[in-house]
């Protein structure tokens, strides 16, 4: 009982980010879409892609809400990168699914969670 008691307050001490916490929930998907490619003809691949897309749902939700503080752009853009991998998988979870797509689009966001700064979004210059 006191193992499990120490590993609750191991992990109640440590100092994990959002950011960090969100990248390596990526990380654990990517990793299992790698693994769903190789091993070809088993459900590793449905149940990496099923968990990616309810990840992207989730981040769909999340950047939607009024109260997130995300720059709108950046916001904007993470819904329009979520609809895409959503409809890639919906479109071709049982056929010619491309896995690397998911793969890139995972590991760009993963990049991006664990910069030390999220860069600022430019305004699109208007004309004069």
């Amino acid at each position: 009982m006191n193992s499990k008691i120490n590993a609750y307050r191991q992990a109640a001490s440590m100092k994990t980010d959002y950011r960090s916490q969100e990248a390596n929930l990526f990380k654990r998907i990517t990793y299992a879409l790698q693994q769903g490619k190789l091993r070809t003809g088993g459900m590793d691949l449905v149940r990496a892609a099923s968990d990616n897309k309810l990840l992207w749902m989730g981040v769909i939700n999340a950047v939607s809400d009024d109260a997130n503080q995300l720059p709108p752009a950046l916001r904007t853009q993470l819904i329009t990168i979520g609809r895409a991998v959503i409809k890639e998988i919906d479109e071709n979870i049982t056929g010619n699914l491309d896995v690397d797509f998911l793969i890139e689009i995972n590991n760009q966001i993963i990049e991006g969670l664990m910069s030390s700064a999220i860069p600022a979004v430019q305004p699109e210059k208007t004309a004069p």
